[in-house]
């Protein structure tokens, strides 16, 4: 913590609502302070992540309760100091709301990891059609009893260009946390369709490759993939993400 700004000044400066002077003073540190600087955004971030969350407007409805009950109680029986001593205890609330949006955004800080962000991924659905003809491939049938090394090792002695065989060796990979291989594996079925201008399980792409990513450190990548699922509407796991994911990997690259 800076000892040259209160909590109160840095979310007044936030919201624009700091004094010209005082804010011209902030940004000239702020381009020298790195310390001040990550300060700012873990506040701007969490801050987020609290109003994403709902607790911000519950505090804040509490809040504008206590000062309605106080204003009320004015009116019967004057607080010693008049108008002067109320706007104390309006800064005093102010400062309480500060101090709880900013414990409750520690709390995240700590909290969060890549698996808070995945904890809830689907496995893979290997389609089962009703039908006799339909028959399971010894890979599949790997894949289904979690044997992850024969399905890899099965998967080198098959049809490289099988779209499949290729999503469920790189799950595969994933499951054992090899994640390089795995984004490799991924990332090749993914130029293969673009090379051959095909879709084959492009969602499913998308999808396991964030975990992949969260799983190396490699945030930005994850991000993107996530902003492109909840992009588009039509996409099988549109609905898996949310935009709390996204302030969750904000909050994981300010802890990296």
């Amino acid at each position: 913590m800076n000892e040259n700004y209160s909590l109160e000044e840095l979310e007044a400066y936030l919201h624009g609502e700091l004094p010209a002077e005082r804010a011209k003073q902030l940004e000239e540190e702020i381009k020298t302070d790195l310390a001040l600087q990550s300060e700012l955004e873990a506040l701007k971030i969490t801050r987020e992540a609290i109003e994403l969350a709902g607790w911000k407007t519950m505090i804040q409805q509490a809040q504008a309760e206590f000062l309605s009950e106080r204003e009320q109680e004015t009116k019967v029986k004057p607080i010693s100091g008049g108008s002067s001593d109320f706007f104390v205890w309006t800064k005093r609330i102010a400062a309480t709301l500060t101090i709880l949006l900013v414990g409750l955004g520690s709390f995240m800080l700590i909290s969060v990891s890549p698996e808070s962000i995945t904890a809830n991924q689907l496995d893979y659905q290997i389609p089962v059609m009703r039908s006799s003809e339909n028959t399971l491939t010894v890979i599949q049938e790997a894949y289904l009893q979690k044997d992850y090394q024969g399905v890899v090792t099965l998967g080198e002695k098959s049809d490289t260009n099988n779209p499949e065989v290729s999503l469920l060796v790189g799950l595969s990979h994933l499951e054992l946390n090899e994640f390089q291989k795995a984004e490799s594996t991924l990332l090749s079925l993914e130029a293969f369709n673009q090379k051959n201008q095909t879709s084959d399980f492009a969602d499913q792409i998308d999808y396991y490759l964030v975990k992949v990513y969260l799983n190396s450190s490699q945030l930005d990548l994850a991000s993107e993939r996530i902003h492109k699922i909840l992009n588009d509407k039509q996409h099988t796991y549109h609905d898996n993400f949310e935009k709390m994911d996204l302030v969750k990997l904000s909050i994981l690259k300010l802890k990296n």
